[in-house]
């Protein structure tokens, strides 16, 4: 019993010394570092070659970024790094500068007459829906040229097709900025030639909104810091899509849910426990327009309908559709077929939970497009949704098209 307890003791010391030295090496060389993504807890500074606890992230600018329209000003950064505060002219064409291989770039004119869109809308003959493409302009830009969407000069050549964007643009990618401004442009275009462009927003919208930088790239961060000028981050990074940004006011006129045909897009789902609530699809833009600046996912108010919209089982945040999920069990046959029914709908399409591949489920009630985008042009992982008169098909960026079974 004595040796037991000798070895359980020397196992205990041996664990209290090894583990913090193993921790320690794996800092200083394998490039590990606790953080909570404004400050660097415990991590190692290589270039001054020292530890760092407990201090400010330092964020760096990374090249070409913006504009960021703020007012009546301009913020952008150049390839060498200089940032750039200029006076805004409404009628001028602002240039963007895409940060990839082929140096992409493309203009855009201000929209002086963005208004919200209506919650329902008639099939066109042919529609285009993907999702949660996150800042990667390479696979976005190849998936609309590909499908015929666009030009190689960034023209709209959809005609009166529909463009549905479900949610999940922003974040993780470097080219946050060129995919928002090349959406924004090509809004107006389709507008123009009697087709339409859908952008419902997710929960990453959402979350730039109230100023979540969790998932933004360092470059994002800084020019948070440059523009807000203020010690908190969270309230500089809500600056770049402020409602008195240009961005910031076009996003808050989206919807976060809408019906086109017999087809309902929302970015995550619908759960069923929304059904008793008795929320319309307008009612519950309406409601996500004004709270969109609450953070009632953390901090309900009274408004028991406008919690449950901004809350984790409303439509940008329920992930019930797909799986099981910590809050709650997955949707079933019959729940499905309730939910549908309820609002006149045959299919559901949505983003937000990854899948292997663009595919349905419950009878084709479901349609299912977030993949794992290919993060490079023509990689053929880059997917969606076609809808051509009245068929479904799944296509990728190659141009590549099969039946949705």
């Amino acid at each position: 019993m004595a040796n037991l307890f000798r070895k359980v003791l020397l196992f205990i010391v041996l664990a209290i010394v090894l583990i913090p030295v193993f921790f320690v090496f794996a800092i200083r060389f394998g490039d590990l570092s606790v953080t909570d993504g404004e400050r660097i807890l415990l991590g190692y500074d290589e270039k001054n070659s020292r530890f760092q606890i407990n201090e400010y992230e330092v964020f760096e600018l990374e090249g070409n970024d913006g504009p960021y329209i703020i007012d009546n000003k301009v913020y952008s950064v150049d390839s060498a790094n200089n940032f750039q505060v200029s006076d805004l002219n409404a009628h001028d064409a602002y240039t963007v500068l895409v940060q990839n291989e082929d140096k992409d770039q493309f203009s855009f004119l201000l929209d002086q007459n963005a208004s919200p869109p209506d919650s329902e809308y008639i099939m066109p003959d042919k529609l285009l829906a993907v999702s949660d493409i996150e800042g990667n302009f390479d696979g976005f830009y190849s998936f609309l040229l590909n499908n015929d969407v666009i030009d190689e000069h960034y023209n709209w050549t959809f005609d009166e097709g529909h463009l549905v964007l479900v949610g999940d643009f922003v974040d993780r990618g470097n080219n946050v900025l060129p995919v928002l401004w090349l959406i924004y442009d090509l809004e107006q275009q389709a507008e123009a030639a009697g087709g339409m462009i859908h952008f419902i927003l997710g929960n990453h919208e959402i979350m730039n909104l109230h100023g979540n930088f969790k998932y933004a790239e360092h470059k994002y961060r800084k020019v948070a810091e440059l523009i807000g000028g203020k010690d908190d981050l969270r309230e500089n990074f809500k600056t770049l899509f402020a409602s008195n940004s240009v961005l910031g006011e076009w996003l808050r006129s989206k919807n976060i849910i809408e019906k086109i045909g017999d087809y309902i897009f929302v970015h995550a789902g619908l759960s069923p426990e929304i059904l008793p609530l008795n929320i319309s699809l307008a009612e519950m833009n309406s409601l996500l327009r004004a709270n969109i600046d609450k953070n009632l996912y953390h901090k309900p108010q009274e408004n028991e309908k406008a919690n449950f919209i901004m809350g984790r089982k409303g439509p940008y945040w329920y992930r019930g559709c797909v799986m099981n999920y910590k809050y709650y069990p997955r949707i079933t046959s019959e729940q499905m077929d309730s939910v549908l029914n309820h609002y006149g709908s045959k299919h559901l399409v949505i983003g937000h939970s990854v899948v292997e591949d663009v595919s349905s489920r419950y009878n084709g009630g479901l349609i299912r497009i977030d993949v794992k985008h290919g993060q490079t042009k023509n990689s053929g992982e880059t997917k969606g949704l076609l809808i051509e008169m009245g068929k479904q098909y799944k296509v990728d960026d190659l141009g590549n098209k099969s039946d949705l079974l």
